[in-house]
């Protein structure tokens, strides 16, 4: 029973008589939808409001959005500056520092052992032992990996393990995205599924991962359309995850490729539309076609019409032909305010502040920069955080147990048994890189004042510039035994001792002539 004959059986109308007048039937009631559902024909771009899966979503415009994104790196100068941004503020010029915090029976910290493996970790990472084919160290890995994860949405990565890897027996593998079988779906008996070339449970967790046995698009890398299955164990999938289902990520710069692509070929049109506007080009029009030099001349030979005029040069044009000048607008006046309002737009959807993404410090001032910096610098810590948990915490897990059961973490020249595996395992935590601060004088007054009242900790103001409390600890200890044995006066800032107030103004005496 619909609403209205709901409404007619419990509101009858009453019976007309001949000194009454009919009761007209009442309108339909509207009906609520939401307008933001359906296309129109000033807004569009989504046909069909039938759902569909994210995971199906990214397998089917993967390869197009890799693409582009691939193009635009190569050729766009704004996409490349904002991989240089990821780079240097996810990574940094020392990369994701490795912490450990683990401690003893009685609650001690265990300072011997955290720096055995921290140790050990860092001499893992150096170039020639980490990667198989020696070319990466392992903070080259991590900015191979941050730009990965801008630019195509993907980072993979296989372990290699055993005794031809290295004096660790354990060794990584940076992979190309394009090794991966995303076109390969298939159901499987025991419940299981193959969807964009990963393999799948019943509760959508990876169990093995289908490669080609090459690249395509190199010939001489032995390939021969083999598909190779490796364990979800030995591959590290590390993407940035914004939906539920998602299998697979996606370019950070998927909402900004488009724009930045026009925009480029929008300034090279305009250099061009420039440069001809200042070579100054003249056409020359034919206004009388019987006045064309289509015979030769007395001399035998045909009049020729000019294509280059030099400067100061008088030119007599031929009978029939009038000079056109070809006048160009660019560039123009309102280019500069154009180009920036794009540039904003994007700049906007990649989550960087336009003045960090173009260098463009005109009309910026402190009170927006410290805003926009906040802003973005969240963000920053946000990818760092994305990148750290996808890839140090895996690879770390599988590291650490090889290491040990190699003998390559030693305290005082002897090896950490593999039995106190899950005591480092469960200690380690990462400090990615920190930032200056904007505005340095008022953050360090208000540091002291946060000191001063219990509301934080000296590690925490360390830790927000990216260092690490203890080594910054053991420097000013270092530092200041080398002024005591140089026998360098130390100055009052390193021993702590409080700086001599200034003596106040003597009184002037009684009778005394004032100034």
């Amino acid at each position: 029973m619909s609403i209205f004959d709901f409404f007619r059986r419990s509101h009858p109308a009453p019976v007309p008589t001949r000194a009454e007048p009919r009761i007209a039937t009442p309108p339909k009631l509207g009906v609520r939808k939401f307008k933001a559902a359906r296309p129109s024909r000033l807004v569009h771009g989504f046909g069909s409001i039938l759902p569909q899966s994210p995971r199906a979503e990214i397998r089917h415009d993967i390869r197009g959005l890799v693409n582009h994104a691939r193009h635009a790196a190569q050729n766009v100068d704004h996409i490349k500056s904002y991989e240089m941004m990821v780079r240097r503020h996810v990574v940094g010029p020392r990369g994701v520092a490795l912490d450990m915090n683990a401690k003893n029976v009685d609650g001690s910290a265990d300072s011997l052992g955290n720096e055995a493996v921290m140790a050990a970790w860092k001499r893992w990472g150096q170039k020639g032992t980490c990667t198989p084919c020696g070319k990466l160290s392992w903070w080259g890995v991590e900015k191979v990996a941050a730009t990965m994860l801008a630019r195509e949405g993907n980072f993979l990565l296989r372990q290699w393990t055993g005794r031809r890897f290295g004096a660790f027996g354990f060794q990584v593998q940076p992979i190309s995205i394009d090794l991966l079988c995303l076109d390969l779906m298939r159901g499987m008996s025991n419940g299981t599924y193959i969807d964009g070339g990963v393999e799948l449970d019943t509760f959508h967790k990876p169990v093995a991962f289908y490669f080609w046995d090459g690249h395509p698009a190199e010939a001489h890398s032995g390939r021969t359309g083999r598909r190779i299955r490796v364990p979800a164990e030995d591959i590290v999938h590390v993407f940035r995850a914004t939906e539920t289902g998602q299998d697979l990520g996606v370019p950070e710069s998927h909402t900004a490729v488009r724009r930045f692509n026009m925009l480029a070929k929008y300034e090279e049109s305009a250099l061009t539309a420039a440069h001809f506007g200042a070579a100054a080009m003249t056409f020359l029009e034919q206004t009388d076609p019987d006045g064309a030099p289509a015979s030769p001349d007395a001399s035998g030979m045909a009049e020729e019409l000019p294509t280059e005029v030099e400067a100061g040069a008088i030119v007599e044009l031929p009978p029939g032909y009038e000079a056109k000048a070809n006048p160009s607008s660019y560039p123009d006046a309102n280019m500069p305010g154009f180009l920036k309002s794009m540039a904003r737009g994007g700049a906007a959807g990649l989550g960087v502040s336009y003045a960090g993404l173009s260098s463009d410090m005109e009309g910026a001032n402190f009170s927006s920069l410290k805003d926009g910096r906040g802003e973005e610098r969240d963000e920053w810590r946000m990818f760092q955080r994305d990148l750290y948990e996808g890839l140090h915490m895996p690879v770390f897990a599988a590291w650490l147990p090889l290491a040990l059961l190699t003998d390559q973490v030693r305290v005082a020249g002897r090896p950490i048994p593999a039995s106190r595996l899950d005591k480092f395992l469960d200690a380690a935590s990462w400090r990615p890189r920190g930032w200056p601060s904007v505005n340095p004088k008022d953050d360090a007054v208000a540091n002291e004042k946060d000191l001063e009242n219990g509301l934080v900790a000296p590690s925490d103001i360390v830790a927000a510039r990216g260092d690490d409390f203890e080594d910054l600890v053991a420097r000013r200890k270092r530092d200041m035994d080398t002024l005591k044995a140089a026998d360098v006066p130390l100055p009052a800032v390193l021993t702590g001792t409080p700086k001599a107030k200034p003596a106040p103004p003597a009184e002037a005496a009684e009778g005394a002539p004032q100034p």
